[in-house]
């Protein structure tokens, strides 16, 4: 009996440690050394944001803003699931941090598979679709247009090149179909599919790649990536000390690409561990993560 007790009172404190660590927001440096990149002439930074789900971090996100504020980047890249499937993007709260954070700082924002559920509303036979599908997708639009107006890089299986100073980036947004976010066995995806999404990788320049989900690290790296950036996974939602992420919303135990900073060949993919969640989907030793990632120049 005591020791059911026992257990039952370490329960309770577990469950109440992982609500308040959800109110911490820790930052994550990476600093990638690019010395044979001839594209980067420069030392710059990004702030990577991934999976927020319209999750609120203070008053008008002044913990999130200040924490970003204080890294200083040369821009904001957003890895997808800014947003969450089924509820209203705008008005929205992650609409308001975009809007506090474009008056400061370049975004460049690509699709996760919940802005992607969103797009697929397009697709649907109007007959069919009812009254809160409709009234979904016309936020989903509306939202689009209010981003672009704030100068937002929409990056839909699109490519932008960045000259920053005397570096030239190139940075394209993968939106893939929802099919490859199933649960069980995943679909392949090789870089002949890439081609099918985004074309060829321009030579001339250092390529990122916004990816949202990791698992396809080495078709990204074999179309040509030189740093992918990813989140999807949320860090495995349950994270075991010295092991790593239990679970991935595809339902794989202990996840190969959960959080971190990969390399193969040199080149490099971040995975973030998110900063909100949705649904039933618990984080448990595991606070929300933004992420600084430092360029350095030869």
């Amino acid at each position: 009996m005591v020791f059911i007790w026992i257990l039952l009172g370490f329960t309770i404190l577990f469950i109440l440690w992982s609500f308040l660590e959800q109110k911490i927001i820790v930052t994550t440096r990476y600093n990638i050394s690019l010395q044979e990149n001839k594209s980067i002439n420069n030392n710059i930074s990004f702030v990577l944001l991934s999976d927020i789900h319209n999750k609120r971090f203070g008053k008008k996100n002044k913990r999130l803003i200040k924490k970003i504020f204080k890294e200083k980047p040369d821009f904001v890249i957003i890895a997808g699931d800014l947003v969450t499937k089924r509820v209203t993007t705008y008005p929205s709260n992650a609409y308001n941090i975009i809007k506090d954070l474009s008056d400061h700082f370049p975004i460049y924002y690509a699709y996760g598979n919940h802005e992607q559920a969103f797009e697929d509303l397009k697709d649907i036979d109007k007959d069919l679709v009812d009254d809160l599908e409709g009234h979904l997708y016309e936020s989903w639009k509306l939202f689009k247009e209010k981003l672009l107006k704030l100068g937002v890089y929409l990056l839909d299986n699109k490519s932008l090149i960045l000259q920053y100073r005397d570096s030239r980036l190139i940075i394209s947004g993968l939106s893939i179909s929802a099919e490859y976010y199933g649960k069980g066995k995943g679909l392949s995806f090789n870089q002949e599919d890439m081609k099918d999404y985004l074309g060829n990788r321009d030579l001339e320049g250092y390529q990122i790649l916004i990816a949202h989900n990791p698992v396809y690290f080495k078709s990204y790296i074999s179309w040509g990536a030189d740093l992918v950036l990813s989140g999807h996974i949320h860090g495995g939602l349950i994270r075991i000390p010295f092991i790593g992420g239990l679970i991935s919303p595809q339902i794989k135990l202990f996840p190969k690409y959960d959080g971190g900073l990969y390399v193969e060949n040199d080149q490099y993919m971040v995975v973030s561990r998110g900063l909100g969640s949705h649904s039933f989907m618990p984080r448990i030793l595991n606070p929300p993560e933004i992420i600084l990632v430092s360029l350095k120049a030869n």
